[in-house]
């Protein structure tokens, strides 16, 4: 889907890209991870051409951006970015229906489609779509950025640390939104951050950036597992390996049946990770935790032993 092939470039003596190779397959969710100067932002931008490249071809489906006008090209690529950019004196429908609208879509085809994702977003679209920007919440603005950025229908949605503006709460909530809009939709994602865990928690491919070239990139759990450079292991562990390996378990796949499990266990989501039951029972200073399913009824029992086992 998207190719870099030794992408090159350089602003005043500072070389941001230095020969830049990776591959991001169709329908994966991306994620190009390292501290700041690493090249994260600047290859992004390539791809829709905010940046063009001094050596090297950005490839979507095998097509150099650099044949295709750049207006064109950005049409048909969602692209959300931190400071969300909503226009501030247009309504929720008229930012999401931005790109539709100058692509020549009927007003009818624009307000259904506007609805529909507000409602693939769990914002009431009754209660949304005539709401200036400024009487948005930062959780609720957000999406609606990522709104505007899906409504053409793109295949492949940019995004450039969208989270980082956001309180601790609201952050996680819009990684758990941002991940199961991705199962819903299948598509490709590219998404820049230097948050470990939001890498974690988000990417099925995770790309590690250092002075503008790729250090390695694969499942998290093979970067975990079988770290390339000692930069990725130094990135990756940060003293919490196991937990980050825990993260990346489901507490399904580690439970037994729970047959009359004490009143005393803590209850957890049955779609919980093992890191977050192992924080539960932290929490409950318990060794097993009870799953529930989206029924209210239990779904297992996943113990201390299994956890550490895994």
């Amino acid at each position: 889907m998207i190719r870099f092939e030794g992408v090159r470039k350089t602003f005043g003596a500072t070389r941001a890209l230095d020969g830049l190779d990776l591959e991001v397959p169709e329908g994966a969710f991306a994620v190009l991870l390292g501290g700041s100067g690493a090249g994260k932002s600047t290859a992004l931008r390539t791809v829709n051409r905010l940046i063009d490249p001094d050596a090297g071809r950005v490839l979507l489906r095998g097509r150099d951006v650099a044949q295709e006008e750049a207006p064109t090209l950005r049409r048909r690529i969602g692209y959300v970015i931190q400071g969300i950019g909503l226009f501030p004196h247009w309504t929720v429908a008229r930012n999401i229906g931005a790109v539709p609208r100058l692509l020549g879509w009927e007003d009818r085809r624009i307000a259904a489609r506007v609805d529909e994702l507000l409602a693939l977003l769990r914002l009431d679209p009754s209660a949304y779509r005539d709401r200036m920007p400024a009487q948005l919440s930062g959780g609720q603005a957000q999406r609606i950025g990522v709104a505007r950025a899906l409504a053409a229908g793109p295949d492949i949605l940019l995004m450039d640390e969208p989270f980082g503006a956001l309180d601790a709460i609201t952050r996680q909530a819009m990684q758990q939104e941002m991940a199961r809009l991705h199962a819903a939709t299948g598509k490709t994602i590219l998404l820049v951050t230097h948050d470990v865990d939001e890498a974690f928690s988000l990417a099925t491919q995770l790309c590690v950036m250092a002075e503008g070239r790729l250090l390695q990139a694969g499942t998290p759990r093979e970067l975990l597992d079988a770290p390339a450079d000692p930069r990725v292991r130094d990135l990756l562990d940060g003293g919490a390996i196991g937990m980050r390996r825990l993260a990346l378990v489901s507490a399904a796949d580690l439970a037994a049946p729970s047959a009359e499990a004490p009143a005393t266990l803590p209850r957890i989501p049955a779609g919980a990770t093992g890191r977050e039951a192992l924080e539960a029972m932290l929490a409950a200073r318990t060794e097993a935790a009870v799953l529930v399913g989206s029924d209210g009824a239990d779904a297992g029992l996943v113990a201390l032993k299994d956890l550490l086992r895994a």
